[in-house]
């Protein structure tokens, strides 16, 4: 690239930064296994306006129903209907099925013709879409004789059996609505108008710093202010993680519970879990050694109240070596000054400070990488380069790598920017050869027996809990991307918390300048200063454009004088963008888009922030002065937001978890404490109101929740808890409260499931079932709102939606034998009705993709004595969508598909299947199907359909 010119080389990086774009814009909109939906001017998108949900949801293929009532004012004569659906349809124009050829890519357009379907006047079309990863979603357009119909806004859309709403553009943003628990948030414009008192007091801190150093600087020894301002930032590092671990003593933070489980395997074990054994046990092991080897020294388990305080030491540790180590590297770039902007911003970024205090292996991870760029640097700017130079950086790379998979990211920068060098230096080919081999031999030497074991059982290196063979299969909202979420942005400046529901970008945004995503946790439980870290997002813009300045000027620097260590620096962001960017495609997850799986990147995050200021206030005294004392201010408060004191939020957090635990006592003083710490505030009273619930102090706990409606009328919440607290002696009351939730919060789901068992004690069950299916419209995946509404379904004598629901539960809760026997039951009573074949043919035409659900409806079709209640054909159907539902691995539906096609006359593939079921049920060892696919087989080779009374 050094024998080219500047412009040639502008050139190359343009042409490579477009074709990965564009090589990423392509698997987007034609790899079937990613839920993106490519765009076209034919039609828009259309999905559920299911309420966001911040929880994950194991796959089920639940399905929506689209409809749309449109008039012809006469007879046409062609008409050509196109369809995409993610993932497959059923499509009916006036009660009509609608063929279309096999398709195995969802992203291509299907294409027929409907004329003959088509009535003059009114006409209904229906699309019934299924997916199992994600929330169905909808492409059409119909084109007939000057008309044209498109999905949009206009169509109506039912999930999962729920009433019936406008249906939404997938490309619109989903933003939590009121009563959500995720909604009503601190926003920034109002952070800032409450705390308008304590910046002017920040910014006068932050200007007689400034001016200070001015002075000190002038005319202090060099090495002594560097060692100095090193050791001020790690006394207040450690001054905040003491203060904090004594005021946040529980286990909190991205999936802390499943990283804890992982240390406590290997301390009980003594071995190395596999991947399909936990949630986050396909990490590399490093950290999860490290932390068990701690506790084990300590003599403490996880289940210990002191192991958080060990655990939180590592993270204090790894976060000051971070830091440390990145001001180290910057100085080798950049002058004093400079560098030492760069370390403020290390040292006090929100991502880095709060990732600290979790039990996560991203901190060693990181801690590693940037060790990595360290050394690597030292041996770029070296003139004489050794071997040992070599060894260390492959010793800490692989150490990196065997702490988190993704800084293998790190390796290709580490050896193009090493090969580079040598290239510049004009070293020997073998001398270059022998170094870059010595660097890989090492690092695969300390990591890759990890990766070489997960290989060599599974057929694949890199294995994380969202592929398919780790036995995680799930997805979280919103379940799909769409181009515009890739360029929207804005709204983590206005309501930062859970922005990333908005688009990819203020996902981004606000898990870097703050705890975007409260923890990891489904609410907005947090217990940092919520009102400084809101604001904290528009202070942030000063850092940001430092960065964004940082990034042009080192853009134009490689350009004009291409060298190893911008190309380490830049390379190595450029790979973590493209692979945040990546996996945000993979995993179409609001959670994941998350900025500290880049926190490895924290050294050309500071030195593009470091540079941008460099460039911005050089030869200018003033602007110097100006920018230096609003970065500190950032700095600063950032810092005071993540230093905990004892507040609402905190003593909340804090009784939410004593409550998980069982310890009611504890939980109740703390609630006494958020209320003596604010007496006005609704949220500790009823918080407060709910504990005392629990120890059985009705009467106390129902003035604390009348106190708290007192205070916030017009709150959702505060409704709620009156009403919970209520409901035992005063279940209209209850009602009443509930009612009132709903409709300051619609999307309260909360309120919802109280409201509605209210009104089964009560016995109301056609208001109950109304109500369940609102529910619905807003948790559409909730296991117990369908559970519920089964229930209030059966009583209000609604058979057909209540075994409908009964295989959504059973979808939702693949384990459970409870849903599985109720519908036994229900469907076995109508099969013995005299209209009986009837009922179970409505249930089978709009039934779930539930396996269990199909096969049993298809096992009693098939098997049962009664010969008015038999259907083979259908039958057939349900059998078979069961089979491919499951991919044909359950011997059981095997059987029933077996039984199936005996009832219709065709042995021979009774025979095939009943062969398939017993092989299947003999490499599994399982006696009981092994005899039963034996009995059936023996029937079916006889040629006699097979019959079974029912239990």
């Amino acid at each position: 690239m050094s024998a080219l010119k500047p412009c040639h080389r502008a050139i190359l990086l343009v042409v490579l930064s477009g074709l990965v774009v564009s090589l990423l814009a392509w698997i987007a909109r034609r790899d079937p296994a990613i839920n993106f939906l490519p765009g076209d001017r034919g039609a828009e998108w259309i999905v559920f306006p299911a309420a966001p949900d911040a929880r994950a949801h194991w796959f089920a293929s639940f399905d929506t129903t689209f409809r749309r009532e449109f008039f012809l004012p006469k007879q046409t004569t062609t008409a050509h209907l196109s369809v995409r659906a993610m993932r497959r349809a059923e499509i009916k124009i006036n009660g009509a099925s609608i063929r279309f050829e096999p398709n195995r890519n969802w992203k291509e357009i299907a294409t027929t013709d409907v004329a003959a379907q088509l009535n003059a006047e009114t006409n209904l079309i229906e699309a019934r879409v299924f997916n199992h990863s994600g929330p169905p979603a909808l492409w059409l357009r119909l084109d007939a004789d000057h008309f044209d119909l498109h999905t949009g806004e206009g169509w109506e859309a039912s999930c999962g059996g729920s009433s019936w709403h406008h249906a939404a553009l997938a490309s619109t943003a989903r933003i939590p609505g009121s009563g959500n628990s995720i909604g009503n948030g601190p926003r920034t414009c109002e952070a800032m108008k409450n705390n308008w008192l304590v910046w002017i007091v920040l910014v006068a801190i932050a200007t007689v710093a400034t001016l200070l150093w001015r002075v000190v600087f002038n005319k202090s020894t060099k090495p002594r202010l560097e060692q100095a301002l090193v050791f001020v930032l790690t006394g207040l590092w450690l001054l905040l993680f003491w203060t904090n671990t004594r005021l946040l003593p529980f286990h909190i933070g991205f999936d802390s519970a499943e990283h804890l489980k992982y240390i406590d395997y290997l301390e009980k074990n003594q071995t190395l879990p596999l991947p399909t054994q936990g949630w986050e046990m396909y990490q590399p092991p490093l950290y999860y050694l490290i932390a068990a080897g701690m506790l084990s020294l300590c003599r403490l388990s996880i289940d210990d109240p002191a192991s958080v305080s060990v655990l939180r030491s590592l993270g204090a540790f790894c976060g000051i070596a971070q830091f440390v180590f990145v001001f180290l590297s910057l100085r080798l770039l950049l002058p004093l000054r400079t560098a030492l902007i760069g370390l403020l911003m290390a040292a006090c970024l929100p991502m880095h400070l709060y990732m600290a205090h979790y039990v996560t292996n991203e901190n060693l991870a990181a801690t590693l990488a940037t060790v990595t760029i360290y050394i690597c640097l030292r041996l770029i700017r070296s003139d004489t380069q050794n071997v040992w130079q070599f060894v260390l950086v492959g010793f800490a790379l692989g150490a990196a790598m065997l702490a988190k998979a993704t800084i293998i990211l790190l390796l290709p920068i580490v050896v193009a920017a090493i090969v580079v060098k040598h290239f510049h230096a004009r070293a020997p080919i073998a001398l270059s050869l022998r170094n870059v081999s010595l660097l890989l031999v090492i690092c695969l030497a300390v990591s890759g027996w990890h990766y070489g074991r997960i290989w060599l059982r599974y057929g694949t290196p890199l294995l994380g809990n969202w592929d398919v063979v780790s036995g995680f299969t799930w997805w979280q909202n919103p379940g799909y991307h769409t181009v515009t979420d890739y360029s929207r942005l804005g709204r983590s400046l206005i309501a930062p918390l859970f922005s990333g529901f908005a688009g990819v970008a203020d996902g981004i945004y606000s898990t870097l300048w703050g705890d975007g995503l409260c923890g990891g946790a489904a609410s907005l439980s947090i217990a940092w200063n919520q009102q400084l870290m809101a604001a904290g997002y528009l202070w942030a813009l000063i850092p940001t454009a430092l960065i964004l300045i940082g990034i042009g000027v080192a853009l134009v620097r490689l350009v004009r004088t291409p060298s190893s260590e911008l190309l380490l620096l830049l390379g190595y962001s450029g790979v973590i963008a493209l692979g945040l960017v990546f996996m945000t495609l993979k995993i179409p997850s609001y959670a994941q888009a998350k900025a500290f799986y880049g926190l490895s990147a924290l050294t050309p995050l500071c030195f593009f922030g470091a540079l941008g200021w460099e460039t911005l206030v050089q030869r200018h005294a003033i602007l110097q002065m100006v920018v230096s004392t609003l970065f500190l201010f950032w700095a600063i408060n950032g810092f005071v937001t993540y230093w905990i004191v004892p507040s609402v939020p905190q003593h909340v957090l804090a009784a939410k978890a004593f409550g998980l635990q069982g310890k009611l006592d504890r939980a109740v003083a703390e609630t006494t404490q958020a209320v003596e710490s604010n007496p006005s505030n609704a949220t500790a009273r009823g918080f407060r109101a709910l504990s005392l619930d629990k120890l059985g102090r009705e009467q106390e706990a129902i003035k604390e929740a009348e106190r708290g409606i007192e205070l916030a009328p017009n709150d959702s919440a505060t409704h709620l808890r009156l009403a919970i607290v209520v409901k035992r002696s005063d279940p209209m009351r209850a009602i009443s409260e509930a009612r009132r939730a709903i409709e300051l919060g619609r999307e309260n789901v909360s309120a919802y499931q109280l409201l509605i068992n209210c009104l089964l004690q009560l016995r109301r069950y056609n208001e109950a079932t109304e109500l369940g299916r609102e529910w619905l419209a807003q948790a559409p995946y909730d296991e117990g709102a369908h559970s519920t509404l089964a229930v209030a379904a059966y009583e209000a004598g609604d058979s057909k939606s209540a075994a409908q629901h009964l295989g959504y539960v059973m979808m939702l809760r693949p384990g459970s034998e409870q849903p599985y026997a109720k519908l036994h039951q229900l469907l076995l009573s109508l099969v013995k009705a005299r209209d009986g074949l009837e009922r179970l043919r409505e249930i089978a035409a709009d039934a779930p993709d539930s396996p269990r659900m199909l096969d049993e409806m298809a096992w009693l079709l098939a098997t049962y004595p009664d010969p008015n209640s038999r259907d083979g054909m259908e039958a057939v159907r349900l059998a078979q969508r069961a089979c491919a539902l499951t991919d044909r691995r359950v011997p059981a539906f095997l059987d029933t598909l077996a039984a199936a096609y005996a009832e219709t006359g065709d042995f021979s593939r009774a025979v095939a299947a009943g062969e398939e079921a017993l092989n299947r049920a003999s490499s599994t060892g399982d006696a009981d199907a092994v005899k039963l696919s034996e009995n059936i087989l023996a029937s079916v080779r006889a040629k006699v359909p097979y019959r079974q009374e029912p239990e």
